[in-house]
């Protein structure tokens, strides 16, 4: 199974910016407000190519798209997604 189809399996679609830097976002509601999950690689440039790979994981406002979370570094996508308990 590609990360692309793990990914979908966890309600994640990849999405880009209008600057072309590419992540996978999940549409969640967070605290009241509507909100994103954007999982990235550490360079925040493209998208974790294996499970195995380093990301950086954020919350963001759907409206403003102002930071909601701090920025999270996980040691591995795969970690971060058993983490879900999806």
């Amino acid at each position: 199974m590609s990360v692309e189809e793990v990914m979908e399996k966890h309600g994640f679609h990849i999405s880009a910016s209008c600057a072309g830097k590419a992540s996978y976002t999940k549409w969640i509601n967070h605290k009241g407000k509507r909100a994103y999950v954007a999982v990235t690689d550490v360079s925040e440039e493209g998208v974790p190519g294996s499970l195995d790979q380093p990301i950086r994981v954020g919350i963001y406002d759907v409206r403003s798209g102002d930071e909601i979370e701090p920025v999270q570094d996980i040691n591995s996508l795969r970690s971060y997604l058993e983490s879900l308990g999806e």
